[in-house]
């Protein structure tokens, strides 16, 4: 369906000047806040239509820090339920890809950033021969952002996984998100999983380059940040550098095992 694919400009610049009018609008917010528990959370991440959206954004609270790991293994675990009983088994062998297939693959942005030690990090350079999953997020996301995390460490810490995967958190909240803030909220999930951040202006460009929706903070009338929207997509690149695959999210488990095998294959 022409709705299962992400929409993708030349550039980075004509896919943000692509998706003004979106942005311009606001991200999705919604009608249901995130702290009612693993069932409101279940009831918000796990309709499979948000999962079909060409382009899946998310608006979660900026400010409210919940770190909660083993709610995010429950409502991971019974989204991964939810979702793998109403997939169609007939439709995933119809394409080579479970996850959102692009139209032409695309290369991989090398930009240099700082990660949660302190040392230059280029994305692409010093990530040669894995297949890489980069997210923007931040740590203070109550919701989506840590259910995607903990979903993919699940994920790979099963039997059969490949083993060149690397997990690139790139954060879209650099004035709370330090190195340490990164590094101690990642390992919640994996220890392995590696962490970004750099300037507010150079985080920008760097979604940019990935043609990811730039994050954009909602205030009320009193100045006050509400919500943070950012792009709920992992943008998956396999290690021949070249990007065929986005997952949205919700993102059922059996996408991830069916698709990681083959991206890591490709070399």
């Amino acid at each position: 369906m022409a709705t299962d694919k992400a929409q993708h400009g030349n550039s980075a610049e004509q896919s943000e000047s692509k998706y003004q009018s979106s942005s311009s609008n606001g991200f999705h917010v919604s009608s249901k806040r995130p702290y009612g528990g693993v069932a409101q959370l279940v009831e918000r991440f796990g309709r499979i239509e948000e999962a079909r959206g060409s382009i899946p954004l998310t608006s979660t609270s900026g400010r409210k820090v919940v770190h909660f790991p083993s709610l995010y293994r429950v409502a991971a675990a019974l989204i991964a339920v939810s979702l793998t009983l109403a997939s169609c088994a007939a439709s995933s062998l119809e394409k080579p890809y479970s996850g959102l297939q692009l139209d032409e693959p695309l290369p991989m942005p090398d930009p240099v950033l700082v990660d949660t030690a302190g040392q230059r990090f280029a994305m692409r350079s010093d990530t040669q021969g894995n297949v890489r999953l980069v997210y923007f997020g931040f740590t203070s996301c109550p919701d989506i952002c840590p259910v995607h995390l903990e979903q993919l460490s699940d994920v790979l810490a099963r039997p059969g996984m490949p083993p060149n995967v690397k997990v690139l958190f790139v954060t879209v909240d650099p004035e709370t998100d330090t190195p340490n803030v990164i590094r101690t909220f990642l390992d919640q999930f994996s220890v392995d999983f590696i962490g970004l951040t750099g300037t507010k202006e150079r985080l920008v460009e760097v979604q940019r380059q990935f043609s990811a929706l730039v994050a954009s903070a909602s205030t009320d009338d009193e100045g006050v940040t509400n919500d943070l929207g950012h792009d709920g997509r992992v943008f998956a690149f396999a290690p021949d550098g070249l990007g065929r695959t986005q997952y949205p999210h919700p993102t059922r488990q059996t996408t991830w095992t069916r698709d990681l095998p083959i991206l890591a294959a490709l070399r």
